[in-house]
């Protein structure tokens, strides 16, 4: 069975839904859906709420067949799944005496549905109608506000508000597959609640997008897939000793802010690279000083630990600190308490510490040049991120979504630029690649292809690995040229190589739709039309 989380008014509330209805809601094109969930909310307010994508879709209604409902709305998501499950899904929820309607505001019906299924549920499709619109022309509901906002620009402060909190909260759930702030969006987005009586748990979510927007996991590889979850289950236990380990530029960084962010903690989230700091100084700086301590300690300073209590401190590169203060960090990481330099009194502290390195530690334990007490004590939990060319299924989407914070979200990647990036292996990871796109959105001149280039010679590195299922940099590496060479053919058109590349990506990832219109960053509708009749 998909084991996909979802959000439900029971886990929200704490009570049975008062309305026997339940809305189940798609996930592609979220703010859309968000918007839709919202106006079938002014209709049942007492409802149920669930998230599902159209694999998970059989799961999450068959979960609920015994929930008493008598009302199921299905909006905007395909019905396209597995046909057998879906059926028995929709048969047990009718045996229990429920209504099911699908309401499309365009998606039309499978190809080849049994009658049989068909007969099971009542479809209302709109003709050319965004989904929203058609929610409340179906249901008969007055969403005439809500309309306006979505189909307004976002000028007043709070539609600029509205707007930044489907950002955030479509943000987490990109991270952390978390359906409760989008369930939390539409009720309160249902009710038009102000932005200044906003929950506690959603200013701290906005706060979060605002300090770590920028950066997010990108989960298209089973090994971030797996790793996401792992980080979700960190977050959410009271696990403090986090360690994080893999090559330098992989985002161990933005690991340990998520673990920050989706585990709820109040405190701040503070950063410190363990190597740049001199070693008389470093004492100081994790665990503050009196005044007077030492020459120009002319103020009393907290340090790290203090300023980070009831947070995060993320210790980056932690093999470089030398054995002395390791010995001290491991006293307050058993005790819970530190001692500021120049001071006899200890400091009780709250602090969840989330190491990261790049080095092999066990190697550095044999040479004695890390302790292995601390070692043990740090790795309690240990997360490790897999190298870029790894993982060569996040490349576009991680490109993307840099590509579209240093534009300021007016520009995405061409076909031909995401061939250009799959040519290269990228040894110094994620890092390396934004390095790249950072001086293609300073230098316009220059083509992607020139700055990759540019930076294999850089580099002197760049050798490609090949995955055994043959999803590996040297296909995507093949892939590119061959796109490459169609686009210098005399008679190629634009729209040829991105039908091709769009073409390679979904056979590559099992001709699932889903997936490759979420990877190229594109609409459903969008990647049928480019792949044409053979869809």
């Amino acid at each position: 069975m998909n084991t996909e989380k979802t959000a439900t008014t029971k886990v929200l509330h704490g009570a049975v839904p008062s309305d026997p209805v339940l809305i189940v809601s798609g996930l592609g094109a979220l703010e859309e859906y968000l918007y839709a969930t919202a106006i079938a909310l002014r209709g049942h307010p007492g409802a149920e709420v669930a998230f599902a994508s159209r694999q998970a879709l059989p799961d999450v209604l068959a979960e609920r067949a015994g929930g008493g409902f008598r009302e199921v709305l299905l909006l905007g998501m395909g019905l396209s799944g597995d046909p057998d499950r879906l059926a028995a899904a929709f048969a047990a929820l009718r045996k229990a005496g429920a209504k099911i309607v699908w309401l499309s505001g365009g998606i039309q019906l499978p190809a080849g549905m049994p009658e049989s299924t068909q007969k099971l549920f009542e479809a209302r499709v709109g003709e050319d109608e965004n989904l929203p619109h058609w929610v409340a022309k179906s249901l008969g509901v007055d969403a005439g506000d809500l309309l306006a906002l979505h189909d307004g620009p976002a000028r007043s402060s709070s539609a600029k508000a509205w707007q930044e909190r489907f950002d955030a909260a479509g943000w987490s759930f990109a991270n952390s597959r978390d359906f409760a702030p989008l369930e939390s969006l539409a009720r309160d987005l249902a009710d038009r609640v102000p932005p200044d009586r906003w929950g506690d748990g959603t200013q701290r979510l906005i706060a979060a997008f605002h300090a770590f927007g920028y950066r997010r996991l990108e989960t298209a590889s089973p090994a971030m897939r797996r790793l996401r979850k792992d980080i979700g289950s960190v977050a959410r236990s009271g696990v403090m000793r986090v360690l994080v380990t893999g090559e330098s530029g992989v985002g161990k960084e933005t690991v340990a802010q998520q673990i920050h962010v989706q585990s709820g903690r109040c405190g701040p989230f503070l950063a410190f690279n363990c190597a740049t700091v001199a070693k008389e100084l470093l004492e100081s700086r994790l665990f503050g000083h009196a005044k007077g301590a030492f020459t120009g300690a002319v103020a009393a300073s907290p340090g790290l630990f203090r300023e980070a209590d009831g947070g995060t401190l993320f210790l980056d590169e932690i093999a470089e600190l030398p054995l002395e203060t390791q010995g001290m960090l491991l006293r307050i990481l058993q005790e819970g308490r530190v001692q500021p330099v120049g001071e006899t009194h200890e400091v009780k502290v709250d602090v969840r510490v989330v190491a990261a390195t790049n080095r092999d530690l066990p190697e550095l334990v044999r040479e004695r040049r890390f302790r292995e007490d601390l070692y043990f004590r740090l790795s309690l939990v240990e997360l490790h991120v897999p190298a870029l060319r790894e993982r060569p299924e996040d490349l576009a989407p991680i490109a993307q979504n840099l590509w579209r914070a240093m534009t300021k979200g007016k520009k995405t990647l061409s076909d031909v630029d995401m061939a250009a990036l799959a040519g290269f292996d990228w040894p110094g990871n994620v890092r390396e690649l934004g390095n790249v796109l950072e001086r293609a959105s300073i230098f316009r001149e220059r083509t992607i292809a020139e700055l990759v280039e540019e930076e294999r010679r850089r580099s002197g590195r760049g050798g490609e690995k090949e995955r055994p299922d043959g999803t590996g940099l040297a296909t995507l590496r093949a892939d590119g040229t061959a796109l490459a060479e169609l686009a210098l053919t005399e008679d190629a058109t634009l729209d040829a190589v991105e039908r091709a590349y769009v073409r390679k990506v979904w056979e590559r990832h099992g001709r699932n739709s889903s997936e490759a219109a979420r990877i190229l960053g594109i609409s459903r509708n969008t990647l049928r039309a480019k792949l044409g009749e053979n869809a």
